[in-house]
């Protein structure tokens, strides 16, 4: 026969380590819970590291060099991703004053300047084919730096700009300056 000392310190034992797994499964469930929210800030950290990304930035006559009067407008969005050396654009525009004759990624030049060589007005760095396009109109694509023609510095210090000429226009109807701030 169990005496009643011995009974209670059974259920006494049997509930401390009842408790006692009860905690530890929580304390366990929680550390992994913990874990699991610093590894996402973590890789949220990481991604700023080494992805840049703009959108909304505005394509308009009054950055031009020289300046249009176009009324014309458009949308600029671009993301560049350090580990691959790749910019992402997409490029939207609105009420040219005909066709574009000529879309590209221009530079190296600060907002405010216009890109040139000994003989005039740079050629684009990247162009992009204007087949098809009309007054209003939207394109996207991928370019790959190389550090040699199209440099990852630069870019970074917001050197290259987007231009999309006309025949009006030939010295750019609208312009946007790459930024990611």
């Amino acid at each position: 026969m169990i005496s009643p000392n011995t009974k209670t310190s059974y259920f006494y034992r049997k509930s401390h380590n009842m408790r006692l797994l009860k905690l530890t499964a929580f304390t366990t469930l929680l550390f992994s819970f913990l874990l699991m929210i610093g590894s996402c800030e973590k890789e949220s950290e990481k991604r700023k590291a080494y992805l840049y990304e703009k959108s909304g930035l505005a394509i308009t006559g009054a950055q031009s060099v020289p300046a249009s009067a176009s009324a014309a407008t458009g949308s600029l969005a671009v993301s560049y991703d350090t580990r691959y050396k790749m910019l992402t654009y997409s490029i939207e525009w609105n009420n040219l004053s005909g066709a574009p004759t000529a879309i590209g990624i221009y530079g190296p030049a600060p907002a405010g300047y216009a890109a040139i060589t000994t003989s005039g007005l740079a050629p684009a760095l990247f162009s992009i084919p204007t087949t098809g396009f009309t007054a209003t109109g939207k394109t996207s694509g991928i370019l790959t730096f190389d550090n040699f023609l199209y440099k990852e510095q630069d870019l970074l210090n917001y050197l290259y700009y987007v231009r999309i000429s006309t025949a009006m226009y030939p010295a750019g109807e609208i312009r946007a300056q790459i930024k990611f701030q």
